[in-house]
């Protein structure tokens, strides 16, 4: 059998029963969103989206319980600082809103939180990916300092 062939019967399978593949995910409500992210550091994988363009580049925040979010890119992003510190707030549904002082050109951002087996997912408003949050590698406290 052939790789083309191959190919044509696995296409088959995926259109007879889409619904072995397709997984729920839901956005992290409110309590949930505290519960994880308050007070701990987070360092995402090595690729975010700044201003609309994909950049090669961990990103870490603390997020404390008064509103205010701190954030570090490992490597200076071109014509932004490497450090920002801004202000959040979520609503019960989960939705979050950050303002930056400098990134994203100061403008209120809006995204969502989802929750997998190993790791968490920031899409915004708009369902454009942002990026992921390895759960192993959050740490208690800001680590940004």
């Amino acid at each position: 059998m052939n790789i083309k062939n191959v190919l044509i019967a696995l296409l088959v399978c995926f259109a007879a029963n889409p619904a072995i593949f397709a997984i729920a995910l839901h956005p992290l409500n409110k309590t949930k969103c505290k519960k994880v992210f308050l007070n701990r550091t987070f360092t995402s994988i090595a690729t975010d989206n700044l201003n609309g363009l994909t950049i090669d580049n961990t990103f870490s925040m603390f997020l404390d319980d008064r509103g205010h979010i701190f954030g570090k890119m490992s490597h200076k992003p071109k014509n932004e600082p490497q450090t920002d510190t801004g202000v959040y707030t979520l609503t019960n549904d989960g939705t979050f809103y950050i303002t930056w002082k400098h990134w994203d050109g100061a403008k209120e951002l809006c995204g969502h939180i989802f929750d997998t087996k190993n790791a968490y997912i920031s899409v915004d408003c708009n369902n454009v990916f942002h990026t992921v949050f390895m759960k192993e590698a959050s740490q208690i406290g800001n680590k940004l300092k």
